[in-house]
């Protein structure tokens, strides 16, 4: 699989991007002023983007505010409609694993070489749930569903450990979760906090993960295992993995 130079990264696209991230997550508006002050830009670098982004369409000015532009919207259309089709084509499996777990379940997708994105959420029923983070994104290394598609992308693997950012410990566990099929996390992402991933292929890649998380003495690690095996065999019988 293709393998991207983690120390090939070029500033000012970096900056560009983490500008338009800082707009949307202001609410799709912000003024230059809180630009440069959460991206620790200066007035002049930041004008400077600003304005090559607002002459390409991708940002637009009202008064003192800067606020997404609408050509974002052609640009992000088709990851719009594979996200629908990816949510439709896997609803009933994170509805099952919510079922069997009593607990929040999360439907996820890769998203470059240090992250993965949440696209979808189901609420557990226990008193202590943990909230949906629907459209918020998580480090590969930290958690069980960034274990799985490290697991299956050996591609993103030599990217990582090229860079210096893939544990050695790390590395080996990912050999387990290839063999055992699934991923857990004990606590290692946050302290009383236990998750299960299971990875979800269409044509036999992996294209997304499930996951369900809660509280440790709830979901143990026997538990989890149990679950996976369940939850694995209604994925090959029902999806056809």
């Amino acid at each position: 699989m293709l393998m991207i130079d983690e120390n090939r990264r070029i500033q000012s696209v970096e900056r560009a991007m983490a500008l338009l991230e800082a707009i949307a997550a202001a609410g799709g508006e912000a003024r230059l002023v809180d630009l440069s002050v959460q991206l620790g830009l200066n007035k002049s670098t930041l004008h400077g983007l600003l304005n090559t982004l607002a002459a390409m369409g991708y940002v637009s000015r009202h008064g003192t505010r800067y606020a997404l532009g609408l050509r974002l919207r052609e640009v992000a259309q088709p990851l719009a409609d594979a996200d629908a089709t990816l949510r439709m084509a896997f609803a009933p499996a994170l509805a099952e694993l919510a079922r069997r777990s009593g607990e929040t379940c999360y439907l996820a997708v890769p998203c470059g070489t240090r992250e993965y994105l949440y696209i979808d959420a189901v609420e557990g029923n226990g008193s202590l749930r943990v909230a949906s983070p629907r459209g918020r994104r998580e480090g590969l290394t930290t958690s069980a569903i960034g274990k799985v598609f490290l697991a299956h992308d050996p591609g993103l693997v030599r990217s990582l450990r090229r860079a210096g950012l893939l544990p050695t410990a790390l590395e080996k566990e990912l050999q387990t979760i290839n063999a055992a099929g699934y991923a857990l996390d004990l606590g290692e992402a946050e302290p009383g906090l236990n998750c299960l991933a299971l990875p979800l292929r269409r044509e036999g890649r992996v294209v997304a993960a499930l996951g369900v998380a809660g509280p440790a003495h709830r979901l143990r690690k026997s538990v989890l295992r149990s679950l996976a095996a369940t939850c694995m065999r209604y994925l090959f019988g029902m999806l056809k993995l």
